[in-house]
């Protein structure tokens, strides 16, 4: 039942009687458009998390039929129960309605994956590309290990888009346009579209660099 606000109650007052309220209101009331998806966007994030039904249901302090009824649609939660399950990720209700329901794939790659994929180049550089499985993919990133004397090579490279590069660690020299610079370890660069480039490392200990190019 809602309780009439009288207009002689303080602004506190009245902030405990809506509090009340939602806490006892349905998701459906709460927000009925989204109430349908609620339980396949429970079960995505909770496997995202690598959290069975049964763990999370046990860091939520509930029973893990409810986690499996929430996600099948058998329940509909109340906001306050739906707080409580999300407790155990854990996650607030506004980061899980804002979170998008499309399955975006993998989020972390282990370094010893990325080892695993490189690519040795005849250049004497090394390339490991991250996310490359993400074909809609905006940003191409790669980290690019310099053997001592690699040489991206006489051809200036360009890209089609921006490109910007960090110097993780050694030295290189870097060709742009007409201009050679020097960069060592903690120095960036950044070059527009279609900004022809050069990279040498002339130095004898290996230079690592890792390079972001915005996709067309």
């Amino acid at each position: 039942m809602a309780t009439k606000i009288d207009a002689s109650m303080s602004h506190d007052m009245v902030a405990e009687l809506v509090i009340d309220e939602v806490e006892t209101t349905s998701i459906v009331d709460f927000a009925p458009d989204l109430a349908p998806d609620i339980g396949v966007r429970l079960k995505l994030i909770r496997e995202r998390n690598g959290l069975s039904q049964r763990e999370l249901a046990k860091r939520a302090g509930i029973t893990n039929s409810n986690i499996s009824m929430i996600e099948q649609g058998l329940v509909s939660p109340s906001v306050n129960s739906l707080a409580k399950v999300l407790s155990g990720i854990p996650m607030t209700l506004a980061q899980f309605f804002a979170c998008n329901q499309v399955d975006v794939g993998q989020v972390v790659y282990p370094a010893a994956m990325l080892a695993a994929d490189q690519v040795q180049q005849p250049n004497g550089i090394t390339v490991q590309s991250l996310a490359t499985e993400k074909a809609q993919r905006k940003i191409s990133m790669r980290r690019h290990t310099y053997a001592a004397g690699a040489d991206t090579g006489s051809e200036p490279i360009r890209h089609k888009a921006e490109a910007s590069g960090w110097v993780v660690s050694g030295q290189v020299e870097l060709t742009a346009g007409m201009q050679v610079h020097e960069l060592h370890e903690g120095d960036a660069f950044y070059l527009a579209a279609h900004q022809p480039y050069r990279i040498r490392n002339r130095k004898e200990t290996v230079a690592v660099v890792v390079l972001s190019v915005v996709q067309d």
